[in-house]
């Protein structure tokens, strides 16, 4: 499983650099912090992909999935709009991973 962990910096122009990397260079899981949102939803991603955060208000941490493969879930009870922790099921056992702002 490959993953890559950047900072948006809550630019579109960042966001849409990452989406062409990933689509060039397969990457399975992406931390991002502080994705670009508007009216505090994540936008810039394709549907394709899936995009795990948790709150209300604006977020800024989250989890992409872009390999349908992957069986994950975001542990609720441990994300927030700063937080977002997801569990990785396969054969081999669990992981955990987590994207996180420090404010």
């Amino acid at each position: 499983m490959k993953c890559l962990q950047t900072n948006l910096q809550d630019s579109q122009v960042a966001t849409n650099n990452l989406m062409k990397i990933i689509d060039e260079d397969v990457t399975d899981v992406l931390c991002i912090q502080e994705p670009y949102v508007i009216h505090n939803k994540i936008v810039g991603i394709p549907r394709k992909h899936k995009v795990l955060a948790s709150g209300e208000g604006r977020h800024r941490a989250a989890i992409v999935v872009t390999n349908n493969q992957i069986d994950s879930i975001l542990i609720r009870q441990l994300s927030d709009e700063d937080t977002a922790i997801l569990e990785v099921v396969n054969n081999k056992g669990k992981i955990f991973i987590a994207s996180m702002i420090l404010t």
